[in-house]
């Protein structure tokens, strides 16, 4: 039996079942959303099918698992809730969203906080009063829920596909929560049937429902893990590449000819190495589920429009995979049009978006603004704001509790004034994401080490602050070196405190110079002609 012939069954099955199916009028936002036609995997058919059956008996289960417009933050082309329903609630507008968190994933810290952002947008998008339940088999996500807040989290066994025992075991769980939690929210005739049918003990699931998960198991077309193994080998991924992908996106077994096979090769085909495919595939698993010509294709052609050559595509794409879920028209145009209002020309947004594609994927209004606004609450004016994020777009990218705060106080705390910091970073915004401990005071107590006093220090770092990110035992040790065979210890942090742009230069430069100027007995001068081009060096100190 094909996965058509299955949804075919299934779909007359529907017509003879709800033939007779509630007039009851559809809030909007459901009347803005469509059927999806299919669960999301194998797993979620076999919990959610019968769970939509309890809670909108007269409605056809296959309307329950729907998708909805994407709302203004959302990154994915569109807003999908693993099972949707209405009616169900004191609130007879309100929604409850249902998600299931099977896959290992979202008890990561990258899983939990996309899951985090999906809560936000879908109670951002439903009416208020709505709710979102999800639903894990990781123990530690379950909390107990509390009346004021609009998210549940349940935990339940595992089961394995078709064990119906278990199944109805974790059904019976996710009722027990449900009604534990929701007892003062759920509408009366809802209540009264999910306690009905807790109270039997066992969970009936229908042949409809039944018939949701098979269509599920049919499309998916999963193959063997030694299939897929034997197939990436044969596509030349590495053992240690096979294995990575395996054990992450891969775990689950899917189909060779329908997922693997069309988006492997695109990928390869970008540019994007066997390493590279397998790490953009363990970083973000939905690429395998994305349409080629209606995701892909386009998202790549408008990266390619908007100045990106290749090479940077492939490279945007390997850094953040992420990007090729973005809806073009609600994600990714108004973060371009927000570039360009802040003040970049489009060659240096196609130049951030090369150099930090992730800005790609920052809420406007969560993310980018705030960040801004502090930038400009340093002191910075707007000018300087558009030159630092051009200069280093990474910026958008960095917390302002965590990075953005504790750097400008810590230079500061360094005895810079607040017109010296604002300058600091309009002049080495990368000054904003380097570690305190590990980077910067490393460096500050190597200046104080060399003979610089605490005002020499802070003078140096507000009139040069670049040299802060260059390394101590590559960089700044061994031109210190150089300058104390020329100038003595004494000397060499002396000439450091007066001239800190001298550390920018490379070694072989300082090198080359001051062997020139001490056979001429010129050290004096190594300052003014630091900057000077080697032909005009050469025409000035020739002999």
């Amino acid at each position: 039996r094909s996965s058509a012939a299955a949804m075919r069954v299934a779909a007359r099955c529907l017509q003879q079942r709800f033939s007779s199916r509630s007039t009851t009028v559809c809030p909007i936002w459901w009347q803005q959303g469509w059927s999806r036609q299919r669960a999301g995997s194998v797993a979620e058919a076999e919990l959610l099918a019968p769970l939509g059956e309890l809670l909108m008996p007269n409605t056809p289960i296959l309307e329950l698992f729907r998708s909805f417009p994407s709302p203004p933050g959302w990154a994915g082309h569109y807003l999908e809730p693993d099972l949707t329903a209405h009616g169900v609630l004191k609130s007879q507008q309100a929604a409850l969203f249902i998600e299931y968190d099977g896959y290992w994933r979202h008890g990561e810290k990258a899983g939990i906080d996309m899951d985090q952002l999906k809560n936000a947008a879908l109670l951002d998008f439903a009416p208020t009063g709505s709710k979102v339940i999800r639903i894990s088999h990781t123990p530690y996500k379950s909390v107990k829920f509390q009346s004021d807040k609009a998210i549940l989290q349940i935990c339940v066994d595992v089961w394995r596909q078709g064990d119906s025992k278990r199944r109805s075991d974790a059904l019976h769980g996710v009722l027990e929560q449900m009604l534990d939690a929701f007892q003062e929210v759920l509408d009366p005739k809802t209540l009264r049937q999910l306690q009905m049918q807790r109270d039997t003990g066992t969970i009936h699931v229908s042949n409809f429902a039944r018939s949701v998960a098979e269509a599920a198991a049919m499309a998916r077309g999963r193959n063997s893990v030694k299939e897929i193994s034997a197939f990436l080998d044969g596509e030349g991924f590495s053992r240690k590449n096979v294995d990575l992908m395996l054990k992450g996106p891969l775990s689950g077994c899917r189909c060779i000819q329908t997922n693997l096979q069309p988006k492997l090769k695109w990928l390869r085909q970008l540019g994007l190495s066997h390493e590279q495919v397998a790490k953009a595939v363990t970083i973000c698993p939905a690429i395998l589920g994305y349409s080629v010509e209606q995701n892909l294709k386009p998202t790549v052609q408008w990266l390619l429009g908007l100045g990106l050559n290749k090479t940077q595509v492939a490279k945007a794409v390997a850094t953040f995979p992420a990007i090729l879920g973005c809806s073009i028209e609600q994600n990714l145009k108004p973060t371009i049009q927000w570039l360009l209002g802040l003040g970049l020309n489009k060659t240096q947004v196609a130049k951030a978006v090369a150099c930090k594609p992730q800005v790609l994927g920052f809420s406007i209004q969560q993310n980018l603004k705030p960040t801004i606004q502090w930038l400009l609450g340093l002191g910075l004016n707007k000018t300087q704001v558009a030159k630092a994020v051009a200069c280093k777009p990474q910026v958008l990218g960095y917390s302002i509790k965590q990075n953005l705060k504790p750097t400008a106080q810590w230079l500061l705390d360094l005895g810079l004034s607040k017109s010296q910091v604002a300058k600091v970073v309009a002049a080495f915004p990368a000054i904003l994401g380097y570690s305190i401990e590990q980077n910067l005071k490393p460096t500050i107590q190597w200046l104080l080490d060399v003979g610089l006093s605490k005002s020499g220090v802070a003078s140096a770092v507000a009139s040069f602050p670049n040299f802060l990110g260059l390394s101590i035992d590559k960089s700044l040790q061994p031109k210190y070196s150089l300058l104390v065979a020329a100038f003595g210890p004494t000397g060499a942090g002396q000439f450091i405190a007066r001239n800190p742009r001298i550390l920018s230069y490379s070694q072989r430069r300082l090198n080359e110079r001051l062997s020139v100027l001490a056979n001429r007995n010129e050290t004096e001068k190594l300052a003014s002609v630091m900057s000077l081009t080697m032909p005009a060096f050469e025409k000035r100190f020739s002999r």
